[in-house]
């Protein structure tokens, strides 16, 4: 679901800067051309609330783009970038890559068939749950 979606500069920005002693101090699993873009995008001090797409090549598209940019170094969230470097995980990343740009059918039918799965999820009501006005963080009463 990354291929359409932002995520805030304080959720990722700790892979730019001080990440350890190599690669300029970041992440070593992000493309060293790629920091550049994301620390001009997120400085040390800016505004840790800043949206940032999480696919960067085609920010509006539900396509393969995604993939390609994993594969390239270039996920946001450290999770994401996972993906590609777990060799547990690669391989389904690789059969998702797909044709010029398009997700491949595998993806689509997996996809959709997880969209499914989510909407049989029930929802909680009452004093049995709650809606989070932020999704990482318990309401405050």
């Amino acid at each position: 679901a990354h291929t359409i979606g932002t995520t805030a500069c304080e959720f990722f920005s700790y892979r730019l800067f001080n990440f350890s002693a190599t690669s300029n101090g970041a992440d070593p699993s992000i493309n060293p051309d790629f920091v550049s873009r994301l620390r001009t995008l997120c400085p040390s001090n800016g505004d840790g609330t800043r949206r940032v797409a999480l696919d960067t090549d085609s920010v509006d598209s539900f396509d393969a783009s995604f993939f390609h940019n994993l594969r390239k170094g270039r996920g946001i969230l450290a999770s994401d970038q996972m993906l590609w470097t777990d060799g547990c995980t690669r391989s389904i990343v690789e059969s998702y890559l797909g044709v010029r740009g398009l997700p491949s059918l595998k993806f689509n039918v997996q996809f959709g068939k997880s969209m499914v799965k989510m909407s049989n999820i029930e929802v909680k009501t009452g004093t049995n749950g709650e809606i989070r006005k932020i999704c990482s963080a318990i309401n405050e009463v």
